[in-house]
């Protein structure tokens, strides 16, 4: 307790040793009176000025970039949009383009197949053609080989013996 009585005596004798001279305590009012009147009149103006300036500028500089923000989100949605649009347009166009394949693919192979049944019957008309040519090639051969056989039989002697040699002889003239 000591030191506060120290302390509070210490405060006592300051305040008495400052209001014992009356003149320094008025000069000194006066000097903080005059000290607050040239800061207001030169320095509190402009500070406040600059102050509500950069007020200003903060609240204009908000607003731009609030403004700024809901352009960038208007933007962002138009441009998402037109994304997703395309996106739809080219699923369209991937979907026509594949059922046209498709079509098209149906079309050349059906056309494909026309043609190889066209060829067939073709190459096949061109077999039964060309069997008709050769059956009768044979028919003609077997005619001449049957007139030249008659006509050495007619010609010659033949027997039951050399019948068999007659006809290999003309057989393997013919062919």
């Amino acid at each position: 307790m000591d030191i506060f009585k120290e302390i509070s005596d210490a405060i006592q004798e300051g305040l008495n040793s400052i209001f014992e001279r009356w003149d320094l305590v008025l000069w000194q009012i006066a000097a903080t009176v005059i000290l607050i009147i040239v800061v207001r009149i030169f320095l509190w103006k402009p500070i406040t000025r600059y102050l509500e300036q950069r007020q200003e500028a903060l609240s204009k500089e908000l607003y731009e970039a609030a403004h700024e923000r809901e352009r960038v989100a208007q933007i962002r949605y138009e441009l998402q949009t037109e994304y997703e649009d395309m996106r739809k347009e080219a699923r369209q166009m991937k979907d026509t383009l594949m059922s046209e394949a498709q079509l098209e693919k149906e079309r050349i192979i059906s056309e494909a197949r026309n043609e190889a049944k066209r060829r067939i019957q073709q190459v096949d008309r061109d077999v039964q053609q060309e069997l008709r040519l050769q059956s009768e090639k044979i028919r003609e051969n077997i005619k001449n080989i049957a007139f030249d056989v008659a006509e050495k039989i007619v010609s010659h002697q033949v027997t039951d013996d050399n019948i068999d040699e007659v006809i290999d002889e003309m057989l393997d003239e013919k062919l």
